[in-house]
């Protein structure tokens, strides 16, 4: 098992039309969101507006979740859904989607039948889980708080990349809830 750290000096930041991007990470690590040759990518986006529109993603699954602020989205032809913090839905990225609150969002793009699954789990103080790693990528984000990720420190918004079969531990050292969260992808 592989463990690669990634920190906020290491994440690319852009402007969208309703405010900024911050990419966490993009696989395989060569390939650019813009030319949208990429077969997974997480992201962090501020949204600024009250009301905004999603970029049209056709071919792209997409996962979404608030970490601070609520969203309301609205997938014409597709119903709407609320979102509070840490709540998370599905749809596809061709959708014509508008979202309507200001939030920090995170994002998990796949494209090429490339799957994933989203994760969140709370630590309170002191509390370890243990996460198996079997045939997939993982990813942990610590999106609230500081971690402790085997031996190794995981401070707020790092994240770690996991690659290979195996076992890993992550505890709450703080005298506050964190929280955490994992991306399985299955390539």
């Amino acid at each position: 098992m592989q463990i690669k750290m990634y920190q906020k000096e290491d994440y690319p930041v852009s402007n969208w039309s309703g405010g900024k991007t911050t990419q966490l990470f993009i696989y395989p690590e060569n390939s650019e969101y813009a030319k949208r040759n990429f077969l997974f990518r997480i992201s962090s986006a501020t949204v600024d507006c009250e009301r905004s529109e999603f970029t049209s993603l056709p071919g792209v699954d997409r996962v979404i979740l608030p970490l601070k602020g609520s969203l309301h989205l609205f997938y014409e032809g597709h119903g709407e859904k609320v979102l509070a913090p840490y709540e998370q839905d599905r749809f596809d990225g061709g959708w014509n989607t508008v979202s309507v609150g200001k939030a920090t969002d995170f994002n998990l793009m796949l494209r090429e039948d490339t799957k994933g699954e989203v994760e969140v789990h709370t630590l309170q103080t002191q509390e370890n889980l243990c996460l198996q790693n079997d045939d997939s990528m993982m990813l942990v984000f610590a999106a609230e708080g500081n971690l402790c990720l085997d031996t190794t420190y995981l401070q707020e918004w790092q994240l770690a990349v996991v690659d290979g079969e195996g076992k890993i531990s992550i505890q709450n050292k703080e005298e506050k809830s964190a929280k955490v969260i994992v991306c399985r992808i299955q390539l």
